[in-house]
């Protein structure tokens, strides 16, 4: 009693199915073994691991979540991807690519997606340093509890708790979130060689101010992409931006 029992709460559906007609879960095969262990660890990586290793091809990697990736093919002339594979880079499933064949790139321009691999984790939104790439979430699978309460209200906070769930995933758009790389802002700080003059309380705490903003500025993953390829224009369009 006054126990949370977490069987009476709804959750998000698996990011992969089985088929259990073809599936031997041998512990004494690896990938068998890793397969096992992290069911219930919602790893990615892991998955697409098992997917590609699995000896009898019964696991797949199924979203619950539906949507689309959008490429805005308006603006691909900005894409240099076979530089910058920040996309290809990032998505845990590999979904992205650089169209090879003539007919592929009629079709699908300088970078496309395999969205039958794809789980909308919007990672590839995240880091694309030229805002070409749009992910839409438009619904998710959310399993029911697997027992029922006895109460007659439960129902309804069953679904009140659903459709936090769905608000939070589809709405709220919770992205990857990318690694910091330390190693450019330090680059940069010691690339700063004048000295500064003695200044009052007022000037320091403005600077200050200053530097808050420039050290977020520099954390941006847009930004280091762009101090890769040397965007000398775009780096002080967007800092004077942010320094108003």
């Amino acid at each position: 009693e006054g126990q949370i029992d977490f069987n009476e709460f709804p959750t998000i559906g698996k990011f992969y199915k089985i088929d259990m007609d073809k599936c031997i879960e041998d512990r004494n095969i690896e990938i068998c073994k890793l397969c096992l262990d992290v069911r219930e660890r919602n790893n990615i990586e892991e998955y697409y691991k098992i997917e590609k290793e699995c000896p009898v091809e019964c696991f797949q990697i199924d979203s619950p979540i539906q949507g689309e990736v959008i490429i805005k093919k308006n603006m691909l002339h900005k894409c240099t991807p076979e530089n910058c594979k920040a996309c290809i880079n990032i998505c845990p499933v590999e979904s992205f690519f650089i169209p090879e064949s003539a007919e592929d790139v009629v079709k699908y321009g300088k970078i496309a997606c395999n969205e039958d691999q794809c789980f909308y984790c919007g990672a590839c939104e995240n880091s694309c340093p030229d805002d070409l790439i749009v992910v839409n979430r438009k619904n998710i699978h959310i399993i029911d509890p697997k027992k029922q309460g006895a109460y007659p209200w439960i129902q309804g906070w069953v679904n009140n708790i659903k459709e936090i769930l769905r608000k939070a995933i589809i709405e709220g758009k919770e992205q990857v979130q990318i690694p910091t790389v330390e190693e450019h802002i330090e680059k940069i700080k010691k690339e700063i060689k004048e000295q500064v003059p003695q200044l009052t309380k007022e000037d320091k705490k403005k600077l200050n101010e200053l530097n808050n903003k420039v050290q977020e500025f520099l954390k941006s993953s847009k930004i280091r992409y762009w101090i890769k390829d040397k965007k000398v224009d775009r780096i002080t369009k967007e800092l004077k931006k942010v320094l108003r």
